[in-house]
C-alpha cells in the first residue's frame, strides 16, 4: 500500500493559464495590456555516434530555447506597439547612426542605472504565475530580453466597435530561471 501513496502527487490543483502577470522592465504598456504569454520550451542538441549498424544519439552540449511570444491589446495611442517598434528600429538604425543613441533614451528607467546596468538593447522580464487561490506560485525570470518582431495592425472598415485590436510580439532572451515562491 505504501507504493500507492508515493505515486500520488502532493498538489492535485491544475495550473490555470489565466492566472499570470507579465512585467517588463521597460514596457509598462505591454504589462497592462498583455493577454497571452508563453513559457518557452527548451530542447537539447543531440550528437550522432556512428556505429557499423545504426547511428546512436547522445546528449549534446547546447540547450536551445523557443521564442518568447506575447499578445497584447493595442491602445488607441499605439503606446505599447510603438514602444516595441521604436526599440527594434533603434537597434537597427535604418536611416542614421544617431538612431542607435535612442536606445539610451528608450531604456532610461531606474533598472538601467547603476552598477548592474544592462546594455540598452536588453531588458529583463518576469512572468508571475498564480495559484488557483490567486497567490503567487512561481516566477519565471527572463534575462537579456530583446524584441525580434512586433506584429502588424489591420485596419478594417467592416469591423464593429466591439472588435479588440491585438498585436503579437516575439522576443529572444539568453535564459530564464524559475523561482518558486
Amino acid at each position: 500500500m505504501a507504493n500507492v501513496a508515493v505515486r500520488n502527487p502532493l498538489n492535485k490543483d491544475i495550473l490555470q493559464t489565466t492566472k499570470f502577470r507579465l512585467n517588463f522592465t521597460r514596457l509598462e504598456n505591454i504589462t497592462f495590456f498583455c493577454q497571452t504569454a508563453n513559457l518557452p520550451g527548451v530542447s537539447l542538441s543531440e550528437v550522432p555516434r556512428n556505429t557499423p549498424f545504426i547511428d546512436l544519439y547522445v546528449p549534446g552540449e547546447k540547450m536551445m530555447y523557443d521564442t518568447f511570444n506575447v499578445t497584447f491589446v493595442v491602445d488607441e495611442n499605439l503606446r505599447g506597439w510603438q514602444s516595441l517598434h521604436d526599440w527594434i528600429r533603434a537597434m537597427c538604425f535604418p536611416t542614421d547612426f544617431k538612431e542607435y543613441r535612442e536606445l539610451e533614451r528608450l531604456s532610461s528607467t531606474a533598472a538601467y542605472r547603476g552598477a548592474n546596468r544592462l546594455p540598452p538593447q536588453y531588458t529583463d522580464a518576469t512572468l508571475t504565475v498564480y495559484t488557483n487561490k490567486n497567490n503567487v506560485n512561481f516566477r519565471v525570470k527572463f534575462k537579456d530580453v530583446f524584441p525580434t518582431s512586433v506584429g502588424s495592425i489591420l485596419f478594417n472598415t467592416g469591423d464593429t466597435a466591439d472588435v479588440i485590436t491585438t498585436s503579437d510580439a516575439t522576443f529572444r532572451f539568453s535564459y530564464y530561471d524559475i523561482e518558486r515562491v
